[in-house]
């Protein structure tokens, strides 16, 4: 009975479901959410990036993106190494966080702007030291710094013990507080004198090392005091008995190299050199290959850099070394990841610190290499190595072959370039020099052309040095010779042939004396550089016998 009761009921249900609409119905879905589209204009290549949260957006990669109706979406923006957040526009302004509410299509574009570089030198016959307000620039540890542009800089100065400041120059002048507003990228030197009693004409200034390899068993170091005019006199205790193949000079320590080990030398206070410790640079090497040539530092002096030859036993690499302040003691860091015969001389660093390049054409491969130097100071390459860099147009039949390269203060690089016959590999022409530019990335860019890069009267490039503040360019080779080094600007003559004597290595102070040895005539020549030209020091060129290395250390 029951069962019966629950069909009929069945019945019942069945008849008038039918009765309602004639048959079957679907069910029925929610609504789509409604979605709207958010843009962002891409910044230019190297300037900065574009987030969102929630994510779908990450320009420059993806610059568009959908997301429901109502979404709040936050988009954050990041300016790239050396570049400054200038503002939103479109659908948000200011500087502050963008919120965007997805209530229709939205476009958003953000504006990133090249900071402005204040380089700062010092010079004069004494010491001190020079820092900026807001933080960034303290010389002459850190002498170069970019900042946002428009933003007012007020220079400090400090003179050492015994010394006292005199004036400025370049964009400040006069002995009164130095004040910029960073309207464009600016030079500044400070002067400061010595109150020793000695006289600012006979205070020295810079200490310079000489290596020379008289014989196989009689090495040496040569030793002199450089004067405010340039005048070289001895040092005491000169030459000492050290057997360097390749110097530089950091601070209060002089590094050199024997090809095994690299030793370390605290420099007296009148330029006087002691071991303090030394390094197997082999054993150092987690290859037990190499030979370590052509040291270098970083901006800072907290690196040392060595070109270690064959060091994964065929290839070279670049290895860094810690410095420690206190004891000048080296510990090992790492090889750079990227080996290659191409690497064959030292890094030249940008302003920033952050990339250091160089250039070869060796077994005519064309190469413009750059690494990244990381936090704990070893080297990253940042190039594409294989591919053939980004050049200048050549003369019709011609390629280029560079050669050196050599950073100013900012991000500009100068590389030697020789035009090359493409059929008979012959050079075509005197060579000339380039500048490049680096991005926030590292990536160098090419400013010049043919017709605007200047020649050289030396010949075959043996060397090429930036001034400490980056405004001269010394050439070597069969001869030396200065240019003006204008930044992105093409780089101008500023002396013909200084001396036709074959140079094979120069080095700069900070007094802009330029410092150049011959290994094949056993001299040294000094110059004293200004905006009007160069003008030989007292006493120079000085005889020393083969030298084949130059070091130049500030006094102490």
């Amino acid at each position: 009975m029951f069962r019966s009761f629950v069909s009929f009921l069945s019945l019942i249900a069945i008849v008038s479901f039918a009765s309602c609409g004639g048959g079957t119905k679907a069910l029925l879905r929610p609504p789509a959410t409604q979605t709207y589209q958010l843009s962002v204009t891409p910044p230019a290549s190297g300037t900065g990036s574009v987030t969102s949260t929630p994510p779908g957006i990450d320009c420059p990669t993806t610059c568009s993106a959908a997301f429901p109706q109502s979404t709040q979406v936050k988009l954050s923006a990041a300016p790239a190494n050396n570049y400054f957040f200038d503002g939103w526009t479109g659908a948000c302004s200011g500087t502050a966080l963008c919120t965007v509410s997805m209530t229709g299509t939205e476009k958003v574009s953000a504006t990133f702007d090249p900071g402005e570089v204040l380089t700062v030198s010092i010079t004069g016959t004494g010491a001190g030291t020079v820092t900026s307000t807001p933080s960034g620039i303290s010389c002459p540890t850190i002498c170069s710094f970019t900042f946002p542009p428009n933003t007012p800089v007020t220079l400090s100065e400090t003179p050492g013990s015994n010394d006292a400041f005199s004036s400025w120059a370049g964009a400040c002048t006069g002995g009164a507080n130095c004040s910029v507003t960073l309207d464009a990228s600016m030079s500044i030197t400070a002067n400061f004198s010595s109150e020793n009693g000695s006289g600012g004409g006979s205070q020295f200034a810079t200490f310079v090392y000489i290596a020379s390899n008289k014989s196989a068993s009689n090495n040496e170091i040569a030793a002199y005091q450089s004067h405010s005019n340039g005048q070289l006199t001895p040092v005491a205790g000169s030459p000492f008995a050290v057997n360097a193949a390749y110097m530089t000079a950091s601070g209060k320590y002089l590094f050199t190299t024997d090809g095994t080990n690299i030793y370390t030398y605290a420099v007296a206070s009148d330029g006087g050199i002691a071991q303090t410790s030394s390094i197997d640079a082999n054993q150092s090497n987690p290859n037990h290959c190499g030979s370590p040539i052509s040291l270098f530092t970083d901006r800072t002096g907290s690196t040392l850099y060595d070109l270690d030859y064959v060091s994964d036993c065929a290839n070279n690499q670049y290895g860094s070394f810690s410095i420690d302040s206190s004891t000048g003691a080296l510990t090992f860091i790492a090889l750079s990841g990227a080996a290659s015969p191409v690497f064959n001389k030292p890094l030249s660093f940008l302003g920033n610190d952050m990339y250091g390049y160089s250039a070869s054409c060796w077994h005519y491969i064309q190469e413009i290499y750059g690494f990244q130097r990381n936090s704990d100071g070893s080297l990253t390459l940042v190039s594409d190595l294989g591919s053939a860099p980004a050049m200048p147009t050549p003369p019709p039949g011609d390629t280029y072959c560079p050669w050196l390269a050599a950073a100013d203060t900012g991000n500009h690089v100068a590389i030697t370039l020789s035009a090359m016959n493409v059929s008979s590999f012959q050079a075509d022409g005197p060579t000339q020099i380039a500048v490049y530019t680096a991005d926030g990335a590292g990536n160098l860019s090419p400013n010049s052309t043919a017709a605007d890069m200047p020649e050289v009267v030396v010949g075959n490039v043996s060397d090429m040095q930036m001034s400490p503040a980056g405004n001269y360019l010394a050439v070597a080779g069969t001869g030396l010779q200065v240019f003006n080094f204008n930044g992105a600007n093409p780089v101008t003559q500023l002396t013909g042939l200084l001396t036709n004597t074959p140079i094979d290595q120069i080095a700069w102070d900070h007094s802009n004396h330029l410092y150049a040895i011959s290994h094949s005539a056993g001299q040294l020549f000094v110059f004293t550089v200004t905006s009007d030209g160069a003008t030989q020091a007292p006493g120079s060129p000085y005889n020393v016998t083969v030298p084949v290395n130059i070091a130049i250390g500030p006094s102490q």
